[in-house]
């Protein structure tokens, strides 16, 4: 049964990578009773995913989880309560239900926590709305990439004493929160403080169907 789970990342848990905490939550799961489903092939995985990796210390609000376990009648309510019961200090289940039709992640939205006061926030936002684009420099394995961010996050917003924003995937690719922070930085007429990101809410659109594909009755 193929199901889909909400799920929260807070305090030290957000401190695990991408992969570390897919295994956590397969830790959990067998802890809880559950069986995984296997894939098919040579090398079976367990059928489990997370739908937009977070970077390492980024918190969460809204991890989007599907998983494939063996049985059919299961019960979303018991699954939510017995891994709540089974995941470590930080990763809060919040809701389980029957997975839906297959969606593709189109972006998340981020709570940008500086320790500059609202004002601050509100000139240096202003100034990132007033450009045309903002390029970061991004380091990586393969060498150095330049990033447009105004592109992927072009509408940054104070609210609650927090920078709030939504970033864009896009075809091509997307803009990481830290560089959204980076970028506002650069358009403050002062230091900002490090930002404490939250990832909010992670958005979702229908796959689109595929060309000449038929609707079986």
């Amino acid at each position: 049964m193929r199901l889909e789970l909400r799920l929260a990342v807070r305090d030290r848990a957000r401190f695990l990578s991408h992969l570390e905490m897919v295994d956590v939550l397969l830790a959990a799961l067998r802890r809880a009773g559950y069986a995984v489903t296997l894939s098919q092939g040579m090398r079976p995985k367990p059928v489990i995913s997370l739908a937009l990796a977070r970077g390492v210390g980024v918190a969460s609000e809204d991890e989007h989880l599907a998983v494939d376990l063996v049985g059919e009648d299961l019960d979303p309510a018991q699954v939510l309560e017995r891994l709540a019961a089974t995941c470590p200090r930080g990763v809060v289940p919040l809701s389980c239900a029957p997975a839906g039709p297959k969606a593709d992640v189109s972006g998340a939205s981020y709570r940008l926590g500086f320790s500059a006061g609202a004002a601050e926030l509100e000139r240096a936002c202003a100034a990132y709305r007033a450009v045309p684009e903002l390029v970061v420099e991004r380091s990586g394995p393969k060498g150095h990439r330049q990033i447009d961010v105004r592109r992927f996050a072009p509408d940054p917003t104070v609210a609650d004493g927090a920078v709030h924003v939504r970033i864009a995937i896009l075809e091509d690719g997307s803009a990481k929160p830290d560089e959204v922070a980076r970028a506002l930085q650069a358009c403050a007429d002062a230091d900002l403080g490090r930002a404490a990101i939250t990832r909010l809410a992670v958005h979702t659109a229908p796959r689109p169907a595929r060309v000449g594909a038929t609707e079986t009755p």
